[in-house]
């Protein structure tokens, strides 16, 4: 790829598109406006507008542009240009130009929309994409831990079990890091990913007007939703998927320490690391997002509540996650 041009305000006004980006484009109708810089002039202009049909010969005007290092899109047109490349992921670990901020929100839109496809239809297919994606994510931090720090800053405050899944998957991949101090294994990313955001899909089976209760709930709306944890490994085995972290997050993130959770009442020593993990992460993700019976917690309160319930969850990651949230809301 061409060097960007040295210019302290054309890389702040401009992000620089790749001949590999621009193949991920529609040919015909671009899905932002493509600028051109001209270095005789020092100065940028608009070639084509996004939406117009581009013709042949302009598609091939535009693969020289971007040969050349000279095709660019506006920064303010990030979000639509996010939105896009969120579909084709690998891009992100050969391209070069995005700050760490682009990259994280580009993964967010990802998995998001990933899950809410595999939550809509759970079969093979979408696992698939879902696994493909989680590798992505895995190499990407296996390079640099660190970066761990700008996905957690994206994490929303949606009510949503798509978006509740994908920001457990963020604090579950921080926690994970920092107690391992990020020496990791690709593979084990991999599976810690998959089981932290896919550790609540039993909850889909729960009639939603129990999911979205604002009144207290009886016992037998009560049931109902613990059962959310056997609905999900039944999911998963029909899908055939057998990996032991991805089901340990599946069946023991509400388990707790002190032997009062469920399903199986399980006490600290029987609890995995990636269970413990996952039942910080899914509690904190709970307590952030917008519910219909109440309203979200910032980050720095929900972490001091559940420092302040030892009893219940790993104090060491508890410890963890207050430290996470201060990297977080400083990246």
């Amino acid at each position: 790829m061409a060097q960007t041009p040295d210019n302290a305000s054309l890389n702040e006004t401009y992000l620089q598109i790749s001949p590999n980006i621009l193949a991920s484009f529609p040919k015909f109708r671009p899905p932002v406006d493509l600028y051109v810089y001209d270095p005789a002039l020092g100065r940028t202009g608009c070639f084509h507008k996004a939406g117009e049909r581009l013709s042949t010969e302009g598609q091939a005007e535009v693969a020289r542009f971007a040969e050349g290092g000279l095709l660019f899109l506006l920064r303010d047109d990030y979000r639509i240009y996010a939105e896009h490349l969120s579909k084709r992921l690998g891009l992100l670990l050969v391209e070069e130009g995005f700050t760490p901020q682009e990259v994280a929100e580009i993964f967010f839109l990802a998995f998001r929309d990933r899950m809410e496809d595999f939550l809509a239809q759970p079969r093979e297919e979408s696992f698939e994409a879902l696994r493909k994606d989680a590798s992505v994510l895995a190499e990407y931090l296996w390079i640099d831990p660190a970066r761990v720090a700008f996905l957690t800053h994206t994490m929303d405050r949606e009510y949503s079990l798509a978006v509740h899944s994908v920001n457990t998957m963020l604090v579950g991949l921080a926690l994970y890091l920092r107690l391992t101090g990020g020496k990791v294994e690709k593979d084990v990313l991999v599976s810690l990913i998959l089981g932290l955001l896919l550790h609540d899909v039993g909850m889909t089976m729960v009639p939603k007007f129990i999911r979205d209760k604002e009144q207290y709930l009886v016992r037998r709306d009560r049931e109902s939703i613990e059962r959310h944890i056997e609905a999900g490994r039944n999911m998963l085995r029909r899908l055939k998927v057998a990996d032991p972290v991805i089901l340990e997050c599946m069946e023991q993130h509400h388990e707790r320490t002190d032997g009062s959770g469920y399903p199986d009442r399980r006490f600290v020593k029987g609890i995995s690391e990636a269970g413990k993990i996952c039942a910080v992460a899914d509690s904190f993700s709970a307590m952030i997002g917008d519910r219909p019976h109440r309203s979200a917690l910032d980050a720095a309160r929900a972490a001091e509540t559940l420092a302040g319930d030892s009893r219940k969850y790993d104090p060491k990651l508890t410890a963890l996650l207050a430290v996470v949230m201060r990297e977080s809301a400083t990246a």
